[in-house]
C-alpha cells in the first residue's frame, strides 16, 4: 500500500474527504441540538400542562368535599348533575 505522505495529490484528497466527514457530522450535530431543543420545550410545556391539570383535580376534589358535607347522600355528593338530568 502507498503511503500518502509520499503522494502529495494522495494527501490532499484524503484531507478533502475527511473535511466532508466532519462538515456532515456537524451538519448531524447541529440537527440533533436542534431537536433537543425542541424536546426540550415541549417537555416544559406538558410540565405546565401537568401542574395545570393537577391544581384543576385538586381543586375539583375539594368542590366535591364541600357538596359532600352538605348533602344528606355523602356518596352522589361527587354525581350530583347526573341526578339533576335524570
Amino acid at each position: 500500500m502507498e503511503n500518502p505522505t509520499e503522494n502529495p495529490s494522495k494527501a490532499a484528497e484524503y484531507l478533502k474527504e475527511l473535511n466532508k466527514i466532519i462538515e456532515t457530522q456537524q451538519e448531524l450535530l447541529e440537527k440533533q441540538k436542534n431537536r433537543i431543543e425542541e424536546l426540550e420545550q415541549q417537555v416544559c410545556d406538558l410540565c405546565q400542562e401537568n401542574a395545570c391539570l393537577k391544581d384543576q383535580h385538586q381543586r375539583h376534589l375539594a368542590t366535591c368535599r364541600l357538596q359532600q358535607q352538605g348533602n344528606s347522600h355523602p356518596t352522589l355528593g361527587s354525581i350530583k348533575e347526573n341526578v339533576i338530568q335524570e
